[in-house]
């Protein structure tokens, strides 16, 4: 008795080969850019946490000292960002620091000019030793009174080597910026975390403006970027936020109504 032959598998036709190969690349057009949205929002709040590790960080140096650091201390530029070094674990790497001699001076180069994790934020481009992407409100000249570049949270000090005290800020610490996003300030313009020339006063333009000045916020992030307050809260600014609410908010004493932002 002949046994029944099995009858052939028929494969995939040309036409339903590029039929499925069509519908997978709908389906990633569809699907990346979600995924990319996904990637993004992870990074900008990753940001966002070492931002608070750093504003953390200026509370602890406040309660220790009675005072915040100077965003840029006198002659030799050391920055607030080297002085809470112990408070972010980073004990051994400031105790390698002279605070006697310039911040990029002989001894100290070899300190400053290593990356720190808590100073870059996940989406960077700047891939220069000592690379930061965050800087210390040092005020802002839109809506100034008095003190024009001297009137924010971390700004140079001149004559004196204390910063200023928490009281001081009268504006409220809730409603002002002590450390922001600043991507635009490269090494060319002391973009290090251990410079105090990184301290920024924003003065012009709307955040994210990257052509502008580079004495501005900016960040990478779509539609604005991160900042921390005095109280040591972080907040994403919209890139829509008018001048005076953001000339307001790096100021500390100007008695600016803000409202909701």
């Amino acid at each position: 008795m002949q046994r029944p032959t099995n009858r052939q598998r028929r494969g995939f036709t040309l036409i339903e080969l590029f039929a499925a190969l069509s519908i997978l690349a709908i389906l990633a057009g569809v699907l990346l850019p979600a995924v990319q949205q996904t990637r993004e929002l992870s990074r900008r709040v990753s940001c966002a946490n070492r931002l608070k590790q750093q504003s953390l960080a200026l509370l602890a140096f406040e309660s220790t000292y009675k005072h915040l650091p100077a965003g840029a201390e006198p002659q030799t530029l050391h920055a607030w960002s080297s002085r809470i070094l112990p408070f972010l674990e980073q004990a051994n790497r400031y105790h390698q620091i002279d605070f006697q001699i310039g911040w990029n001076s002989g001894s100290n180069r070899r300190a400053i000019h290593s990356s720190l994790p808590v100073y870059k934020c996940p989406s960077s481009w700047k891939d220069y030793p000592g690379a930061s992407d965050y800087s210390g409100i040092r005020g802002s000249s839109h809506n100034a009174r008095s003190n024009l570049g001297r009137n924010g949270v971390l700004f140079p000090i001149l004559s004196k080597t204390n910063g200023i005290r928490l009281s001081e800020i009268t504006d409220g610490t809730s409603q002002t910026l002590a450390i922001a996003e600043a991507v635009a300030l490269g090494e060319d313009s002391n973009g290090f975390w251990a410079s105090g020339l990184n301290c920024i006063g924003h003065d012009e333009g709307p955040i994210n403006n990257r052509r502008g000045s580079r004495d501005e916020i900016a960040s990478l992030h779509p539609g604005g970027a991160n900042v921390a307050l005095a109280d040591g809260s972080t907040r994403f600014l919209n890139q829509s936020l008018s001048l005076q609410v953001l000339g307001a908010l790096c100021t500390r004493g100007n008695g600016e109504v803000t409202g909701s932002y």
